[in-house]
Parts: C-alpha cells; structure tokens; sequence
C-alpha cells in the first residue's frame, strides 16, 4: 500500500450519484483501496451506471467486494425462473434492477463470499461481511448478544459491516466493530451520503466517519426519467423521502399497506398487495409520490 488508508463503502443501493460523489472524495485524498460490503444495487435507479462504477474499482484500483443481501435476492429470482416479482410497489424495484443487469454483473455476484479477511501491506487484517459473518442478511447492533458472541469469535482486531444503514463505531470485546453507514440510501445526518476512511496510526486502525453531501436532485430525476417511479410508485417514494431527510419510513410504509391489505382482504400475500394500500400507507406516514414530507 502506498498509503495507510482504506475506504470502506457499504449499501450503496444504485444510487449512482452518491457513489460518484464519495468516490471522487476518495479519490481527491490519494486513497486507493477500498473495502465494499454489498448490497451495491435495488432501491435507487441507477444499476447500470452502478455497476461500471463497481467494475472500475475492482479493475484500477485496489478493491475487496462482498455479496450483499439484495445480490441474493437478484440471485435468488434468476434461480427460480424469474418469477415471482412484478411490477409495484413491493416488487417492482427489484424487478426494475433484475432487468438492468447483465449476465456479467450475476456471475460478479456469484462469485462474492459473504464473508472475508482483508490482509495486505503488513497491516492488521480486517475482517468484512455485509450482515453477519454468518448470514447477508444478519443484524449486529452495539451491545447485543449476537454481536457479542460474534466478535468474540471474530480473530481479527476490526470486523466491518453495513446491512442496516447506521453509522457507528464502537469497541466491543476488545474488537473495532464499523458500520459505515450507507452511500446510497443514508439513514440521518440529513440525507448526506455515508461512508468511513480507515488509518492505520501506530499499528491500529482508527476510524473516521464521513458524512457527505451529492447532486440529490439529479438522482431524484432519475427516479422519474428511469421509469422506477412508475414502476414502484409508493417505495421509490419512501426512498427518495430517506434520501430527502435521512428518516428511513420503508418499512413502516410496507407493514402499515400490509396490515391495511390484510384488513381489508383477510389476506395479504406478497408480493400482490394492490396499489391503493400502499397509496394510504404512503398518506398516512405523510409523504408524496416524490417523497417530499407533506405539510400537517
């Protein structure tokens, strides 16, 4: 390495713009190698410029990838047949990434592991993940049980991880554990793409969290002219609205047109829950189809 430095990028959901922008930050302070997490695509609508984006970090420059959640998911579909999603609200922005991807961009996919060490330059070895060790899809939350247990076992000093989108870093059984927080669907600090730089001072690494800003409007108008908005009306408006404000109401909104389905129907079976119970959900959590919070 020719310097003591890393990125670490997790969850960066398609949002092309955020990507760039943290990017170019990194790339502005020499740094060239980077840890990415997972979850890469699905949510924003950007998976083309995404991926050459990925693939220029995995070809110029020094970059460690992990198998995300969501690539499962993509994964997953192609397995079965490519059915089971459709367009609307629950599905449509999965189906709307499913398409946009090429067959190179699977077999990427396929070849991550969910989980690595990262060891070079002589430097203490970092473990990464994207939920777990153990699961994509697993949650490691400051003070829990699990996340206890698991950095006990975990035999490196530092053990990275994104999944669920909060930006911490803490020490637990003598173990730096980092969340980076997200790029492309960032949860607080008001929407500003996150990530983290690591520095290796004195034979540790220490953290510093980045919280940035980027052309959200741009990515808010590819939403529209992507088609996605039309596709996945209510959650590609519960995104826009995180990316507006940094307040995550996915899965509020999800549960709460789930819930009204279920009411109404004596069922409800994803992903065919009719649009106008997500149209209510979105009502009552008080945001627009651009995701804009509506005034009380």
């Amino acid at each position: 390495m020719s310097a003591a430095e890393v990125a670490v990028f997790s969850d960066i959901h398609g949002n092309y713009e955020a990507f760039r922008a943290c990017f170019e930050y990194c790339t502005s302070r020499g740094i060239d190698h980077y840890l990415c997490l997972g979850d890469y695509v699905t949510d924003c609508p950007d998976t083309e410029k995404t991926m050459e984006l990925v693939y220029i970090l995995r070809d110029y420059f020094h970059a460690r990838f992990i198998r995300g959640n969501r690539e499962e998911y993509l994964l997953d579909y192609r397995n079965r047949g490519e059915t089971g999603w459709h367009d609307g609200s629950a599905s449509g922005t999965l189906l709307h990434t499913y398409e946009h991807l090429t067959k190179q961009d699977l077999f990427f996919f396929e070849k991550l592991p969910i989980c690595d060490v990262w060891e070079e330059g002589g430097y203490p070895p970092i473990t990464i993940c994207h939920g777990t060790p153990e699961v994509s899809n697993g949650l490691m939350f400051r003070g829990k049980r699990t996340t206890k247990r698991i950095l006990t076992a975990c035999k490196t000093p530092v053990l990275l991880h994104g999944h669920h989108h909060e930006q911490e870093a803490y020490v637990e059984r003598g173990k730096l554990c980092l969340n980076p927080g997200s790029v492309g669907v960032p949860w607080h600090h008001g929407g500003k793409a996150q990530f983290a730089i690591l520095r290796c001072t004195g034979g540790e690494w220490v953290e510093e969290l980045i919280q940035l800003e980027y052309d959200r409007e741009a990515e808010f108008r590819s939403f529209a002219e992507s088609g996605l908005s039309s596709r996945a009306p209510a959650w590609a408006a519960a995104t826009m609205h995180t990316l507006r404000t940094g307040i995550d109401q996915n899965q509020a909104v999800m549960l709460r047109a789930t819930q009204l389905c279920r009411r109404e129907q004596g069922r409800a079976d994803w992903p065919d829950i009719p649009e106008k119970y997500w149209a209510q959900a979105l009502m009552e959590y008080r945001i627009d189809l651009a995701g804009r919070p509506i005034a009380k």
